[in-house]
């Protein structure tokens, strides 16, 4: 029995992949990738929902009891609620009817979060839209108004769980309005694509307490080989370092600081983190994140690839996404689906 269960189950999902691989073929020649797209009635489906089945069961029943009965105040309530159904389907259709969907930012991410798409959505001129929901089927879905404005800009969220290039694939624009008897939806491809660092882990820290001297010099005041300078003691500070001899003369507590010279620039390398190639680069993700709240120039190195040491968010965003397609073939554009 079980050999047997296994085997329908089997089956089933080689259905299932089968029907999804054709659907997929069909909205590709339907409804091609692009950055922009303007709904219409090549692109637009529409189908009755649950409620608008049972709604049009009622109809029946009532047309077979004026039938039988011969009632003409059923039959009005026949006519009347069936004419109530098909204008309901020309408004459903007209509410996506005519926008345009556009990609306009996609923002980059870390793995394990929500990765942010701004899409546009904008009407022609005449009546305003509404109860329109946009989304991908595994994130967060929001709903777009537009019945005052002609245009409005939605923030959609969709997870990310690997590193590298990230293609959400086709959005799903949907709407029941105004009735819910209907349903009309549509899957567009905005093309929407962006990047996907490693998830951070800050295990290791490098040197960022550190300060210039006046000749630039980069030292670090937590370091133990000169002497810099005084200041007062604070809870928690070494025994050691408080100078007894002002103690004596007039009962403040001060302490000694002391520094170390440190290298001014910063090399995160392969070798110097542990683990297996995706904790690797976490780390370095990690530690290229501290290094950019420093002073410090910061470079990379890894295996078949270096960054000389730089600043500023640009040198972050190329040392992160570095990180990010390491091992990857696609370095400098996105795979096309």
């Amino acid at each position: 029995m079980s050999s047997d269960s296994s085997g329908s189950t089997s089956l089933l999902a080689q259905q299932q992949s089968r029907f999804s691989a054709r659907f997929n073929d069909f909205l590709e020649k339907r409804i091609p990738p692009s950055h922009s797209i303007t709904l219409s009635q090549q692109t637009i489906f529409i189908f009755p929902t649950r409620t608008g089945f049972v709604f049009g069961g009622l109809l029946l029943l009532l047309l077979l009891g004026a039938i039988n009965y011969q009632n003409s105040l059923v039959y009005g309530v026949v006519f009347l609620l069936g004419s109530l159904f098909l204008v309901t389907i020309l408004h459903t259709f007209r509410n996506l009817s005519g926008l345009t969907i556009e990609l306009v930012n996609a923002r980059s991410g870390f793995v394990g979060e929500d990765v942010e798409f701004d899409v546009r959505v904008s009407r022609p001129p005449g009546r305003g839209r509404e109860g329109i929901q946009l989304g991908w089927p595994e994130g967060i879905k929001q709903w777009a108004e537009i019945y005052r404005e002609e245009a409005a800009t939605i923030r959609l969220y969709v997870r990310a769980d690997s590193r590298g290039w990230f293609t959400p694939g086709r959005i799903l624009v949907e709407t029941y309005y105004p009735l819910g008897l209907l349903r009309a939806w549509t899957w567009v491809d905005l093309d929407a694509h962006t990047i996907v660092y490693p998830k951070p882990l800050f295990l290791d820290q490098p040197n960022h307490n550190a300060a210039h001297r006046e000749g630039g010099a980069l030292l670090d005041p937590r370091g133990s080989d000169d002497f810099t300078d005084i200041r007062d003691y604070q809870p928690g500070d070494a025994v050691k370092h408080i100078l007894w001899r002002s103690y004596a003369r007039n009962e403040e507590l001060v302490i000694k600081q002391y520094a170390s010279f440190v290298e001014s620039k910063l090399i995160l390398e392969w070798e110097h983190v542990s683990g297996d190639v995706e904790t690797r680069l976490s780390r370095l993700t990690g530690l290229a994140l501290n290094a950019s709240r420093s002073e410090r120039e910061y470079g990379l190195r890894i295996p078949g690839s270096e960054i000389p040491p730089g600043t500023g968010e640009s040198h972050l965003k190329r040392l992160l996404t570095e990180l990010a397609l390491f091992g990857s073939d696609e370095k400098k554009q996105p795979p096309h689906v």
